[in-house]
């Protein structure tokens, strides 16, 4: 705003109409340099998903990583062709700057909380897991191959998992079996299975954001770097019982077909109305006692819902590299007929 010698301020005008005399703009052409600053909200919590559609979920951004006709960018949507009989080093060595790029100019790693959503037998994901920035509080949710898998999936899983361990990626871990039979009802579609089971499972982990980034971070100073889950969404006292049912139920149903010897700590995050509360915590302490007395680190966490129904979700955070294990000997065989289609390939 410019002054006059005496300092009143005018918007426009060669001498001031308080006392009459002459106008400066010199001051207030430099205040004009001053740009103000910009404080963008980038919101709590992203989702990026490769190998599925982008997932419809209650987050400030949803992305996805594609294979489509033509190449194509938008805010949402990073969309490649596909390459002939090309495997996931064939995607990387093409895309893998323009994925950096895209990455950069989306914002991925402005949110509170990151969740990168990765089919690990599609050729796309190493190309992701590459291009993914040093990011702080992010996560990568893993479908992971298993013995059903091809050879070449699970050299492609066992390549996504390797680097997302070099990269300091804490990885939430299921196995394509688990994903392809799990099974979760909701109130507003009724039962869901694949990319819409995997969707519900992530609005229960997406509502406790904090409290997943918290366990994975703290997990990680152990040396636990990948976990798997058990979940029951969407569950009652009709169907379950008490609470010590739904945790023996779930010990039935856990997303890495490993033993209880594999897992070094466990979590419970129960999402329930505030009379339960009590009874969830005494019947997890029980079902730890009973699986898992020599945890390195077990916890309740609880999050108040108004819904008659509860959601419960398990980590086990898992010993070394367990899950690579069963991937090495498909991951073996096609380094020996492609040796190029190896881990260190893809740093």
């Amino acid at each position: 705003m410019p002054r006059c010698p005496n300092g009143h301020e005018q918007k426009v005008g060669l001498r001031c109409a308080a006392c009459g005399q002459e106008m400066t703009y010199r001051e207030a052409v430099n205040q004009l340099r001053a740009l103000p600053v910009v404080q963008p909200d980038w919101g709590k919590v992203s989702v990026l998903s490769v190998g599925y559609r982008k997932l419809s979920l209650p987050v400030d951004y949803s992305g996805e990583i594609m294979i489509g006709s033509t190449n194509a960018k938008t805010s949402s949507s990073f969309q490649v062709v596909s390459i002939r009989g090309g495997s996931w080093l064939d995607f990387l060595k093409q895309y893998v700057k323009d994925l950096r790029r895209w990455m950069e100019l989306i914002g991925i790693e402005k949110s509170s909380n990151s969740f990168i959503v990765v089919d690990t037998t599609n050729p796309l994901c190493v190309l992701t897991i590459s291009a993914i920035p040093q990011l702080e509080h992010t996560a990568v949710i893993a479908i992971v191959a298993d013995d059903d898998s091809t050879p070449v999936e699970q050299n492609t899983s066992y390549v996504a998992l390797s680097l997302c361990l070099k990269k300091g990626i804490p990885v939430i871990a299921l196995s394509e079996t688990y994903e392809r039979e799990m099974l979760f009802f909701t109130e507003e579609r009724g039962f869901a299975t694949r990319g819409d089971a995997i969707a519900r499972l992530l609005e229960t982990l997406i509502a406790a954001s904090d409290d997943v980034m918290d366990i994975l971070e703290r997990d990680q100073r152990l040396g636990v770097k990948i976990h798997c889950l058990s979940a029951i969404v969407a569950a009652s006292r009709s169907v379950y019982g008490t609470a010590n049912n739904a945790y023996s139920a779930q010990s039935y149903s856990i997303s890495m077909g490993t033993q209880p010897t594999d897992y070094q700590t466990v979590y419970s995050l129960v999402f329930s109305d505030k009379e339960n509360v009590a009874e969830f915590q005494k019947s997890f302490g029980s079902y730890r006692n009973k699986k898992f007395k020599g945890a390195l680190s077990a916890e309740f966490r609880y999050k108040e819902t108004t819904s008659p129904m509860y959601d419960m979700v398990t980590l086990y955070g898992m010993k070394g590299e367990t899950p690579l294990d069963g991937l090495r000997e498909g991951y073996s065989a096609i380094v020996r007929s492609v040796p190029e289609l190896n881990a260190e390939g893809a740093g």
